[in-house]
């Protein structure tokens, strides 16, 4: 009995320093995660209080007064002036234009990969889709700088027979930015698709309904908040992309002469990420304020983006 006693204070002291170790282990991991949650946090809120700060600081030079409602960008002139609306309504035109040519084509896609493709299409295409979402936007932006640009040449020759360089411009960053951001859509709206219970195609089927009608009044709109989040997050890179965009932009700080032409989309022109990928190591005073303001107005916009996207999704069905 004394030894049956004995063992059994040992193996309860044992679960108990094992109990201990494992509490403190469970503690180590919760202080570390706080730790890293709280300075992502502080990294992001600093971020906009750094780009905040310096961009505001502009506002101090009464020549910035028209910021948002001039296009003149002309630091240098004998009374500068800093109009931003320019650089804004480039970023705005070319991410809604891309998002526009996007949302069909990679709805199609997410239907046929989901409910139609046979299961090798899959297995063949997915791959590649992720391929694709993880290509340097400097290869594409080389590709269309080489490929693209000297088609939509040809293609403005009688559209824009004065402009210099046509086929540089909005046009060629519309469809640099359709490339980049279809994989993304695509994958994303399939992931929603495919959260679409199966109960629902059945129960839509067993009504009588086809196949396409199947997916055009039940898997659609059962996947709604899905697919629409799918197309925020496209917009969201759309508008934040600057190395393969600049290169096929080519534009000054002006907008281009015939505004609101088709000519227009054919000619040198700018944006946002553009003005502060080429000029802002050159910049200084206020014109450097200017483009921290630049950025701190892109980064607003995304964060914008972000949280739409986040209350889509908050509003989704399936979960």
């Amino acid at each position: 009995m004394a030894a049956n006693s004995v063992n059994a204070e040992a193996v309860k002291d044992t679960r108990s320093k094992r109990t201990r170790r494992s509490r403190f282990s469970d503690q180590v991991a919760h202080g570390v995660f706080l730790v890293c949650a709280i300075l992502i946090v502080a990294i992001i809120f600093g971020i906009f209080i750094f780009l905040g700060f310096n961009g505001l600081r502009m506002f101090q030079d009464p020549a910035a007064k028209n910021f948002f409602t001039s296009t003149n960008w002309a630091p240098t002139d004998d009374v500068p002036s800093y109009g931003a609306l320019g650089f804004i309504l480039g970023s705005v035109v070319t991410t809604l234009l891309s998002t526009i040519i996007v949302t069909p084509l990679a709805f199609a896609m997410a239907l046929y990969m989901t409910e139609m493709a046979p299961r090798w299409v899959n297995t063949l295409l997915r791959p590649v889709l992720e391929v694709f979402t993880g290509m340097p936007s400097v290869v594409i932006g080389f590709l269309g700088l080489i490929v693209l640009v000297p088609w939509l040449t040809k293609l403005a020759a009688p559209i824009a027979p004065s402009a210099a360089n046509a086929g540089v411009g909005w046009g060629a960053a519309t469809v640099i930015l359709v490339i980049m951001i279809l994989p993304t859509v695509v994958s994303v709206s399939i992931d929603a698709l495919n959260a679409v219970p199966e109960s629902v195609r059945e129960a839509s089927l067993a009504l009588g309904s086809t196949r396409w009608q199947m997916m055009k009044n039940a898997v659609l709109p059962a996947a709604s908040a899905g697919l629409a989040t799918a197309v925020v997050l496209g917009m969201t890179r759309a508008i934040g992309e600057a190395l393969a965009v600049g290169m096929v932009l080519q534009g000054d700080t002006h907008l281009p002469d015939g505004p609101f032409s088709l000519g227009w989309f054919f000619q040198p022109n700018i944006n946002i990420t553009n003005a502060i990928l080429n000029y802002f190591s050159e910049a200084s005073g206020t014109e450097r304020n200017g483009y921290f303001m630049l950025g701190f107005v892109l980064l607003i916009i995304s964060f914008l983006f972000i949280c739409l996207s986040r209350y889509i999704a908050s509003r989704s069905v399936y979960k």
